[in-house]
Parts: structure tokens; sequence; C-alpha cells
């Protein structure tokens, strides 16, 4: 195949007939052999994936080109060949983010973990682009995965590109929240912290706090659960059969304590109690846990990305980031599947 006069994917160079160009084996793809060898690899995973090939995916991108009169107005994506208005970011049926005709992928994905690949969110540029496409399609929604962060912003010696790969998953709240602390050291209340206590550090890989919290955790909902049934419920039916035979029918827990506090030995009234102090001591620990996550979640990632820094210092560093980092999900699944498992079986006695 001829490739004079086709664009280079790396540099955005047409070839010419003395450049030395050479093709991806699998999608057909052609580079600047000095570009190619700069990346290491071909930059179409998709394509490889898909079984498509570049010629296909540029021939349909060059058809839509020819046809269409406004080109000078508009970007053609070269992953699915569809006409975009150049102030859209990101093509409008796939998704693919847009940089002056220039495609890039998402730095963050799961799947692309093991790309060398850096991130331009944060730049003037692209925050201004979605900033046109808001005021030209206000019912268009567009978010910026750094959450409006520059990607060169320092978080106490590291970059926030680096930072962001590291947290992978919802970048858009953890970005401007990390910003927000080191800024002016307020946080946010996180509501997911809250509710899985440590269920949620262990989700975002903070083993050694997700574990002692769970312990503590599950500690206190099983002594609950004993107390009041074994100790607390035989007290509370046996004083509500007393309030019966004496004629007040439909006892609530005031009318309990109240006789209990009048008749009752102390330690019928503790046992009355303990499961409700129980409750308010879980209750603090979600609180604890729902104020202090973002603090304490900032400081880990920052912690582990110098430590990644300092292994795989330059080669191999957003490959190392991005696994080292993101979410466990089986194991915060796990947690929560033992909780339940664990309250059942205790119901059953």
């Amino acid at each position: 195949m001829d490739f004079i006069g086709k664009v280079c994917p790396v540099c955005s160079k047409k070839f010419e007939n003395d450049d030395d160009i050479v093709v991806c084996p699998k999608c057909g793809a052609p580079y600047h052999r000095e570009c190619y060898s700069a990346k290491g690899k071909c930059i179409f995973p998709e394509l490889h994936k898909s079984k498509q090939s570049w010629k296909e995916v540029y021939d349909k991108s060059e058809d839509t080109t020819v046809k269409n009169d406004k080109t000078k107005n508009t970007v053609i994506c070269p992953l699915c060949g569809t006409e975009n208005p150049k102030s859209y970011p990101l093509c409008k049926k796939c998704g693919n983010i847009l940089s002056d005709g220039k495609s890039k992928r998402f730095p963050f994905d799961t799947d692309d973990a093991d790309k060398e690949t850096d991130s331009f969110y944060g730049e003037d540029s692209f925050n201004e682009k979605l900033k046109n496409l808001a005021e030209e399609n206000p019912f268009i929604f567009l978010i910026d995965p750094m959450g409006g962060v520059p990607k060169d912003e320092d978080f106490d010696g590291v970059n926030g590109a680096e930072l962001a790969k590291f947290v992978r998953a919802n970048t858009t709240y953890y970005m401007p929240t990390f910003m927000k602390i080191k800024n002016i050291g307020r946080s946010r209340f996180n509501i997911p912290a809250f509710f899985l206590t440590g269920a949620w550090y262990l989700y975002r890989k903070q083993y050694i706090k997700g574990a002692l919290i769970s312990l503590i955790y599950f500690a206190l909902v099983i002594a609950r659960y004993i107390i009041t049934v074994f100790y607390s419920m035989p007290v509370i039916k046996e004083i509500q059969a007393t309030l019966t035979a004496s004629g007040l029918s439909n006892p609530d827990s005031q009318d309990i304590i109240s006789w209990a506090l009048e008749n009752s030995p102390q330690s019928d009234l503790w046992l009355i109690l303990i499961p409700s102090i129980i409750g308010t001591v879980i209750f603090i620990l979600r609180l604890i846990c729902g104020f202090t996550a973002n603090r304490s979640y900032y400081k880990h990632c920052i912690q582990k990305v110098k430590q990644v820094k300092k292994q795989h210092n330059g080669e191999g560093l957003l490959k190392a980031l991005s696994t080292n980092g993101g979410v466990n999900t089986p194991l915060a699944w796990s947690i929560m599947v033992c909780y339940i498992i664990a309250i059942f079986a205790f119901s059953l006695f």
C-alpha cells in the first residue's frame, strides 16, 4: 500500500517519499520508524481487539472528510470515522478523545493499565473545549476525568497525572478533593466510607487500616447481636410481662426503661442499655470513617506513588502506578458477603 500523503498517527505529519515507514503487522497502521520506536508498539490496540485494519478506519474517515463541505470546522474521529464539530473534545459516537484532530485515549481505563500513555486532562485547551461544548450544547453533559485539576499540579512531590493514574477509579471526585485538601486543608464527607466502613478502605487498597476497622466493626456488630438476643431481650420480655400484668397494655421502650430504673437491679438495666450504646459507637465509627476517609486516602496515595516512583523511575512508571493503585473490588465484596453471612448465621440461633 502506498502511504505517501497519509498521516502518521503519532506525529500527525504526512508521509513523504524519503520517509522511513514501518507498518504494524496486526492492523497495518503506518508509522515513521522513529515514531514507532519512541512508542515501542502500535498505538491502536482497539483495532487489534476488534480485528479491524487501520486502512478500513482511515479510508472511512477519508470518505467522510471528502463528503463534508465544512471540513475546516470539523474533526474526523480516526477510530470510528464520525464527523464532529471542531469544538467537541470527545467523539459524539464512540467517545474517543479529540484534540485538534488528533486522537487520544483515556489514560485511566482498567484495560489500558499497561499503556505508557500520558494524559492531557487538566490542560487549558481541553477545559476550554468542554466549556465551549457546554455553551453550544446545553443538553450534553461531559466530565473532565481530572476534575479540572492540571496534570502538572504538584501534590507534595507528586504531579496530578501520576496521582490520577494511581487513583484510576472515580478521579472526577478524588482529584478535586485532593486539591481542596492540599490548598485549604479541608475535605469532603465520604458517603461510601460512612456506609461501608472497613470495606471501603479495603476497596481502596488501604489494607492495614481496612482490616483493623473491619475487625472492630464486626466485633461491635456481633457483640451487639449476641447481647441483644441472649441477654437484653429476655430481660425486656420479662419487664413487658410484668407491666402487662399490672394493667399497662403495649408498654413502649420508655415505660420499660422507667420501670427498670425503679425496680430492676443495675445489671438488668445495663443489659437493656448496652445494645443501644454499642449502636451509638457503631454510628460514631461510621462518622469517623466518613469524615477522615478522603484525607486518609490522600496521604495513602501520595505515599504509595512516591514509593512506586523510587522503584520505577522513568520506564514502566505509568504501568506500575496503575497496577499498584486502583481498587480491589473482589476483596470489598468478599467482606460485605462475610458480613451478611455472619448476620444471617446469628439469626438462626
